[in-house]
């Protein structure tokens, strides 16, 4: 009896869902849009994503990195939209949110369709059934049911965790309650069920902070800069005044961040006993990184720790091969000669306070676009040992060289010996 209460449940909750999805579609197809990004040389779609109706005035939700490569290259594209009806149209910008990966676009017409999703005045709890939409694969507007997760952990940029499909077209979609009401915005998915979106708050907040009128292109990245340095900001704020605490690695006692923010991970070569030496790696990093366009990205926080140590070497063979290691270190986010400048570097021998000596090298690259924004390299190898030391490294994607420098005086400050 009791299988079969679960089987007439379960196919209860399965038709239920099914024909609330129905009805979403149905109702608020209208509302729903492809977003295009037309190549002005060819003529042709470059990118797709998705867009929705929030209003009777034709102002459109969708996400910042749809509509980024226009944003940044207004002279080589132009954004349009597909609706339901098979009408074409252009699209303005009203406004972004590059950190939250957001943006407000207006319908560039006279026959605007009335009917537009409203947004739920809370979230869902955990566990109930929501449904997102959108164009996967420029196949045309579909609904897929999903699960809300609650806000995802090991989060400074935040995401709500979605259980479902989110398929590329799908960007910028709503995500919705049984009831229609707009809860999330499809943003990114990590495969297998897993997806993430952009929580109802941020885009209130984007709502509120404009008045609804479109932006000039040369107002585009004046409005990306000025919101980089404010989230720089809080971001370093946070990590500065946070909890530094400290673990050991091999002999080496280390600096761990806020782990409610910073997400680590380990390995090491302890079960090779054919290994001339010993390795001991920490690595951790901001799980987000703020996207700009297709070939940058900032925003990012990244740090590694290397214990090494030898008896099977001499003090010159691992003297080199520490050389070698410390070689490799290079910058964890993507950038291209056309965003940023060379880095400047400067090495020096600093002993900090707990009389760690450190051969260590401090680079800067700053960003063409952005005044007073850098990309942040740090390298640093103990000198005290001759048969083992640390290696640590440290890159700041998008920080202001002030919040650098304090960053890396508090960071190589707490490094100790055991």
């Amino acid at each position: 009896m009791r299988y079969l209460l679960f089987a007439l449940s379960l196919y209860s909750a399965l038709g239920f869902g099914q024909q609330t999805a129905q009805n979403l579609f149905s109702h608020y197809q209208t509302a729903l849009y492809q977003i295009r990004i037309i190549e002005l040389g060819s003529g042709n779609k470059s990118s797709i994503g998705s867009g929705f109706q929030i209003n009777d005035s034709g102002v459109l939700v969708t996400n910042y990195h749809v509509v980024s490569e226009y944003v940044y290259f207004p002279e080589k594209y132009r954004i349009e939209y597909l609706a339901a009806d098979g009408s074409v149209g252009d699209l303005s910008v009203v406004n972004i949110d590059v950190v939250n990966d957001l943006a407000l676009v207006q319908v560039q017409t006279d026959k605007i369709s009335t009917d537009f999703f409203a947004l739920s005045e809370s979230l869902p709890e955990q566990g109930s059934s929501i449904y997102s939409l959108g164009n996967p694969h420029d196949l045309g507007m579909i609904v897929v049911p999903g699960t809300f997760n609650g806000i995802k952990k090991n989060s400074f940029y935040q995401r709500i965790h979605f259980t479902g499909s989110i398929n590329p077209g799908m960007s910028g979609g709503p995500v919705v309650n049984p009831d229609g009401q707009v809860v999330g915005v499809n943003v990114a998915t990590a495969g297998n069920q897993i997806g993430f979106l952009v929580p109802l708050t941020k885009v209130y907040s984007l709502i509120e902070n404009s008045d609804l009128t479109t932006l000039s292109p040369k107002e585009y990245k004046q409005v990306i800069a000025t919101q980089l340095m404010e989230n720089q900001r809080q971001l370093f704020n946070r990590l500065e005044l946070g909890v530094w605490k400290s673990s050991n690695l091999g002999g080496a006692i280390i600096p761990t961040l806020d782990e409610e923010l910073l997400a680590c991970w380990g390995d090491s070569n302890s079960a090779d006993q054919e290994a001339l030496y010993l390795s001991v790696e920490k690595r951790c990093r901001l799980d987000e990184e703020i996207f700009l366009h297709g070939g940058l990205r900032t925003g990012g926080v990244e740090i590694e720790f290397e214990w090494l140590e030898s008896e099977k070497l001499g003090s010159h063979r691992f003297y080199e091969f520490f050389s070698d290691s410390v070689a490799g270190a290079g910058a964890g986010n993507q950038a291209s000669k056309n965003d940023v400048n060379n880095y400047q570097c400067k090495q020096d021998i600093v002993t900090n306070h707990h009389q760690v000596k450190t051969k260590s090298t401090f680079c800067l690259r700053a960003y063409k676009e952005f005044p007073h924004l850098y990309d942040a390299l740090y390298i640093g190898a103990t000198l005290n040992h001759d048969s083992q030391g640390l290696i640590s490294h440290f890159t700041l994607a998008g920080v202001s060289q002030d919040s650098a420098m304090r960053f890396t005086k508090q960071f190589m400050g707490a490094i100790a010996w055991q």
